[in-house]
């Protein structure tokens, strides 16, 4: 047993002074004295045989001084515990204070996870979207599948609109000068597609043909979201290493067949794209509510973060963003169809720029707070899931998913997927009592 007295320095801070006995202190470093002693070697004594009292007279400060260090960690945890403490973050130990014979004795500063309880949950606000599919909608999907079945064979010809143009680009300057590192091999464009970055672009190398060199001036499309792009003006020296005809497939049965194995005419796939489209603004609506469900709980029961808890939240999710990118190194962009060097750098943030980091603190805020409403949403309302709810919805999972539901219950995240339909549970249940107001989109 430790001695502990807490002080409540803040909201969520604390300060715990913990005293430890002194015989146990004095036992840890009886027992590593003898064990250090079993390994020491000194002229004029066989190894371990060195009298105890050498021992202690020589090395017992650095052994004291060690066993302290190792103990510290497991005797912050055992007086947080019995103060019914839980720490946020690790906490920070000062007044360090001992003496042989004597209690050990130290303060640790800490932040500790907050309570939260969460009085409302009636009444929020929704709004439910909802989407009735429009033929357009079906045609421009079918649109989408026949270039993604569209078949290429190199063009004996100059380069026309529909076609596929293969080429190296050099950045160059006003003279005309190559840029040195501003060289981009075999980039792939597809010419005359709607919403093209740069229509300059395009027209600029129609008729170009293989082999072929030409230095064009284009500007990118002053609508672009990559905000970084839009209405930049560029120069390159593209070299043409290859122009490809494309031939898209006929709209027939046939189509429908090559799309999906268990499709046999072109009036199932419109079918089978109508319940893709509905399942798809299902899916948006429920996030949409979702959403705007737990905005409504954190407004409604407010409280505030350890600023601890936050730092560590965040730096947690910033290594698996990049333990993410990290596998993703290896990507080829050999295929990607853009201009130069065209990236959509939405999701990079500028470290210097307050704004951003100030933003990116509230979205992380908002992540965290939402995490313990629903944690403590899960023990108000007892939610629990049955062995029978648990296996309908793997089955529904597995179906989306397009696995074997045998080959979904082996997977690593099971456990996700319980919480995950306790979550839906969980909504339901503030839907229903929800103030709900519906919106076609």
């Amino acid at each position: 047993m430790v001695k502990t007295n807490v002080t409540e320095t803040g909201e969520w801070e604390r300060e715990l002074e913990v005293e430890v006995p002194a015989e146990r202190i004095e036992a840890e470093v009886t027992t590593a004295t003898k064990k250090y002693r079993k390994q020491l070697e000194i002229p004029g004594f066989r190894k371990g045989k060195v009298p105890i009292r050498m021992v202690e007279a020589r090395y017992g400060k650095s052994i004291r001084e060690s066993v302290i260090g190792d103990l510290l960690p497991s005797l912050m945890s055992e007086a947080a515990r019995e103060a019914g403490l839980v720490p946020a973050a690790t906490p920070k130990i000062t007044k360090l204070e001992h003496e042989p014979g004597q209690p050990l004795s130290f303060t640790a500063s800490m932040d500790i996870w907050p309570e939260v309880k969460v009085e409302t949950v009636e009444g929020l606000k929704l709004t439910k979207l909802t989407h009735d599919v429009a033929d357009e909608e079906i045609e421009e999907r079918l649109k989408e599948l026949r270039a993604r079945q569209a078949t290429e064979r190199p063009a004996e010809r100059p380069l026309a609109k529909g076609d596929v143009l293969i080429a190296d680009m050099q950045r160059i300057d006003e003279a005309g000068i190559p840029i040195v590192g501003e060289s981009f091999e075999e980039r792939y464009f597809l010419i005359g597609e709607e919403n093209a970055p740069s229509p300059e672009f395009e027209e600029s190398v129609l008729g170009v043909s293989a082999g072929e060199v030409r230095k064009v001036r284009f500007a990118y499309r002053s609508d672009l979201e990559n905000r970084e792009l839009a209405g930049k003006t560029e120069r390159f020296e593209v070299t043409v290493k290859e122009v490809r005809e494309r031939t898209l497939p006929e709209l027939d049965d046939d189509f429908a067949k090559d799309v999906g194995d268990q499709l046999q005419t072109l009036d199932e796939l419109r079918v089978h794209i109508r319940s893709q489209i509905e399942g798809r603004w299902q899916y948006i609506s429920r996030q949409s509510a979702r959403g705007e469900l737990m905005d409504g709980l954190i407004r409604a029961n407010r409280f505030s973060l350890p600023e601890s808890l936050l730092d560590n939240y965040m730096e947690a999710a910033s290594r698996e963003r990049e333990e993410t990118r990290g596998g993703h190194a290896g990507h080829d962009h050999g295929d990607d169809h853009d201009h130069g060097d065209e990236h959509d750098h939405s999701d990079d943030h500028d470290h210097g720029d307050d704004e951003g980091a100030q933003q990116k603190r509230s979205d992380a805020a908002r992540r965290l707070k939402s995490y313990l409403i629903m944690e403590a949403l899960r023990k108000k309302l007892s939610v629990g899931v049955s062995d029978e709810e648990f296996e309908v919805f793997m089955g529904t999972r597995a179906e989306e998913l397009g696995v074997k539901i045998e080959e979904l219950k082996r997977s690593p995240r099971l456990a996700d997927l319980r919480q995950e339909l306790e979550d839906e549970k969980i909504f339901e249940y503030l839907t229903e009592r929800a103030d709900i107001e519906e919106k076609t989109v």
